[in-house]
């Protein structure tokens, strides 16, 4: 490392997904824009280091871009609300791309599935991640610990 340098650790990414490299070196002025941009989205250097790396070196997809939303940000099918978790909870149900543009989804082509699997193959920590939140267990499970017995038993009809 230069005198006067920065490292960025590579916190909070599961050690064993880390391949080869664990610091990068970075001038000073680098880090300071860095650390600006961390600031402004409320994430730490090492995050915003991530998304800017992933962005430049990993392949384009011209079907999927991240859009934000309420609940951060998602991937979808550009120029649809369609996420791209939805496309692969079909394909876990056991639909096929082929059965997906031709009877359950008939708006989209199989470049635009073919290009979610290809997303999904990158980003699937995040795309499972997602799943997992949207789930009914997942939601109730939020509801009871955000609810009052008497509010959970009016929004969902059961009791506790």
């Amino acid at each position: 490392m230069d005198p006067g340098g920065a490292q960025i650790g590579l916190q909070g990414i599961d050690p064993s997904k880390i391949v080869t490299m664990t610091m990068v070196n970075l001038s000073p002025s680098t880090y300071r824009h860095l650390q600006a941009k961390a600031r402004a989205r409320s994430a730490t250097p090492d995050q915003v280091a991530e998304e800017l790396l992933r962005q430049q070196l990993l392949p384009d997809h011209p079907y999927v871009h991240v859009v934000e939303r309420i609940g951060g940000p998602q991937a979808v099918l550009r120029d649809t609300r369609i996420p791209v978790s939805i496309i692969v909870g079909y394909l876990r149900l056991g639909e096929t791309p082929e059965s997906i543009v031709a009877d359950v989804l008939p708006s989209l082509t199989l470049a635009q599935v073919y290009d979610v699997l290809s997303y999904y193959d990158e980003h699937r920590e995040e795309v499972d991640l997602e799943l997992s939140e949207n789930t009914q267990e997942h939601w109730r499970t939020y509801l009871r610990q955000s609810l009052s017995d008497v509010d959970y038993s009016r929004i969902t009809g059961q009791l506790r």
